[in-house]
């Protein structure tokens, strides 16, 4: 597989820490979004200098679960963490609950806020974790989660699905490896109940460079996603928008440096609201070539502050983006 430039190691590692989701109300809304360039969300809260990755929001915005992943390359572990909206507080946040004994990933939460879907490494019956990355599920409900549910065959593999997302029809798009093309969008539609065998996605938005994290709009009308490889991009991986035409989606455009970066840039979710786009990027604003030498405390207080290259969550006005005009096609 060609990677553009990116190490198949840092590349799976970007495809497992992301997860879409339909947020509602938002949570930590003291905070005010730019519409100029995205700014770190729930700063000291959510993003800390901790690697966190991707975000979901339930449907009455009291409850929110991310990923957090260690920083080592020989053992790489993730784990989803849970915080919730209790007396108008927000507790501290902590592993969730099915979470923790194996690698999990990329939670969102269906429309109906009663089911969660996530990646996860667990074993389908028992023995050893799985070599590679399936969807699962659990249901929610009074405040509790259900016990793990396997996806099923018809869409889980030998190789890794990453990255669910989910419509309001419970089509339910992901990426997976697709041959010589890498990784590509794919989708199992649901029909009676079930869900049908994963094509890809049909158009020209899959194409011989790599394309995964893919946020769908819940009526299906565009996607946002990451792409590497692409000759328009300003980082290692970029957000693009694809628009849905008559069940064919169009190549992306590049949503441009107002929320691209030049570092990895993935993991695209919109509030169900349209107005706020959420994303992961490990961007670095630490002077590490200062004119000076720094002080020990200034070092550590750099390594021990969010923006230190690991991963956290961004996010920005999506409806007032004063480059929107740039590349949407509504």
């Amino acid at each position: 597989m060609k990677l553009y430039g990116t190490s198949v190691l840092l590349l799976l590692f970007m495809l497992l820490s992301c997860g879409q989701k339909y947020g509602a109300n938002l949570p930590f809304n003291s905070q005010q979004a730019s519409k100029d360039s995205a700014t770190l969300f729930a700063d000291g809260i959510i993003s800390t200098h901790l690697n966190e990755y991707n975000i979901t929001f339930s449907p009455d915005g009291n409850v929110v679960l991310f990923t957090i992943a260690n920083t080592t390359t020989a053992n790489r572990f993730y784990t989803i963490f849970i915080t919730k909206k209790e007396e108008g507080k927000w507790t501290k946040p902590q592993i969730a609950p099915f979470s923790g004994q194996f690698s999990d990933a990329d939670p969102f939460f269906a429309p109906d806020g009663e089911k969660l879907y996530y990646i996860s490494t667990r074993p389908i019956l028992q023995g050893q974790p799985k070599s590679d990355f399936d969807i699962w599920c659990v249901d929610y409900a009074n405040g509790d989660f259900s016990k793990p549910k396997h996806l099923g065959n018809e869409i889980n593999s030998e190789k890794d699905e990453l990255y669910p997302a989910i419509s309001k029809k419970w089509n339910l798009f992901f990426s997976a490896e697709n041959g010589e093309n890498g990784y590509d969008i794919m989708l199992s539609k649901y029909s009676n109940g079930k869900y049908l065998p994963r094509v890809s996605l049909s158009g020209s938005l899959n194409t011989t460079n790599i394309e995964f994290d893919a946020f769908v709009h819940p009526d299906e009308k565009y996607i946002i996603y990451t792409g590497i490889g692409y000759k328009d991009g300003y980082g290692s991986g970029d957000l693009y928008i694809s628009y849905n035409r008559e069940d064919l989606w169009t190549h992306g455009r590049n949503m441009g440096k107002q929320v691209n970066s030049p570092h990895m840039d993935q993991c695209p979710m919109v509030s169900t609201d349209g107005k706020y786009l959420f994303f992961t990027s490990f961007r670095d604003g630490q002077p590490y070539n200062s004119k000076e030498p720094m002080t020990t405390k200034v070092y550590l207080d750099m390594l021990n502050s969010p923006l230190n290259g690991l991963g956290n969550i961004f996010w920005i006005d999506f409806q007032k983006l004063s480059n929107r005009e740039n590349y949407t096609n509504e």
